[in-house]
């Protein structure tokens, strides 16, 4: 049986400890001038559309010879195709935004550090989904991104741990066992995950909120940053149910969102396409949506979504040009950085389940 060591989570301890400490505002303009180095590493726009016209060891071989050159070399021995393209990217994924928060200093480390815990949501996600549907410890770890709070061994025995119940106990301490509680049991008695995974993201949308009080302009930049995003996941999470007539009883929207209120969210699930398009043109994400909406459900879901995500970047871009030295060019560059691998991912994945050119290029963000 796998077994997990009583001092894995001390780290979670020590993060705790440290945030009890007088803090300064932060290294802004050395954290800035590093990030806007790292972007001009990022693909240039025109690399993707070279890549669909490549065979997937061709565009392994690409990745090779730029800054995923350490991770390709480092793993192709063991990998090769999809399988190394993944592993790659997501390596140098963990690797960067690692790089990001260390280089970072005061509260600027602090509101980075919650941010970036967004990894371990996904990585319990990951590893509970595929514990679930019997994925080998193998297949687990090929998505797992070790760019949060829980180092890649931690990620790696709670992956190995044969039982929900062990699971359960290894995240004992943290907001992911607390999001947990709150359904009054643990793993093993869930039947239904996405209950857990939606009490996980209000949790830990509440967390981050909770880490950047209003107090000073790059806490208030970086709040009114994540309130946004909470909107465009709101509103993701509203197109999915409208789209598929789906109801559900349970608590599926995140509080503290910029502009789209609870209520008014749900009392758009059940209306008519006109009655949609009313309500939601009242709000400023409606302009981005607005041409999807009428053929939502022939051109799927996916597409607006990834519509949403380009709008995202295009304003956090934008947004980071008119404040010079903040935190917004941080995420900038962490919401570019990440764009790029999905978009990797997607060219990989579409590719070698036969996708036409077309419709892959429809799900990247450019």
């Amino acid at each position: 049986m796998a077994s997990m060591s009583a001092e894995a989570p001390s780290f979670m301890g020590l993060r705790r400890a440290l945030r009890r400490l007088p803090l300064s505002a932060g290294n802004y303009p050395y954290v800035v001038a590093r990030v806007k180095a790292k972007k001009t590493l990022l693909l240039p726009k025109d690399t993707y559309s070279r890549m669909l016209q490549m065979e997937i060891p061709s565009i392994a071989r690409l990745l090779g010879e730029g800054v995923y050159r350490d991770q390709i070399l480092a793993l192709g021995a063991r990998y090769a195709g999809v399988d190394l393209i993944e592993r790659a990217t997501s390596m140098n994924l963990a690797q960067v935004f690692t790089q990001v928060y260390e280089f970072s200093e005061g509260q600027l480390r602090e509101m980075l550090g919650r941010y970036l815990d967004r990894w371990d949501v996904h990585n319990v996600k990951t590893i509970l989904r595929g514990r679930m549907h019997g994925a080998s410890v193998e297949d687990i770890t090929e998505d797992i991104v070790a760019a949060g709070s829980f180092p890649q061994e931690f990620l790696q025995q709670v992956a190995g741990l044969e039982t929900l119940a062990e699971i359960t106990d290894a995240l004992e301490g943290t907001v992911y066992a607390r999001a947990l509680q709150g359904l009054g049991r643990d793993f093993a008695a869930l039947k239904d995950l996405s209950e857990y995974e939606d009490a996980l993201a209000r949790a830990y949308y509440a967390d981050l909120l909770e880490a950047i009080p209003p107090a000073t302009e790059p806490q208030i930049l970086f709040r009114l940053f994540v309130r946004r995003e909470i909107d465009m996941v709101n509103l993701k999470t509203l197109l999915r149910l409208w789209s598929s007539k789906s109801t559900v009883t349970r608590e599926v929207f995140l509080d503290g969102g910029l502009e789209l209120p609870v209520a008014d969210l749900k009392g758009m699930v059940g209306l008519d396409l006109a009655g949609l398009q009313g309500r939601l043109g009242r709000y400023t994400l409606y302009d981005a949506v607005s041409p999807w909406l009428a053929d939502l459900a022939k051109r799927g879901v996916g597409l607006l979504e990834r519509t949403l995500e380009k709008h995202h970047l295009k304003e956090a871009s934008r947004n980071a040009g008119q404040h010079p030295l903040s935190v917004l060019h941080v995420l900038d560059f962490l919401a570019a950085k990440e764009i790029e691998v999905q978009n990797i991912r997607i060219i990989a994945r579409g590719k070698s389940a036969g996708l036409t050119d077309e419709e892959i290029r429809d799900l990247l963000v450019v």
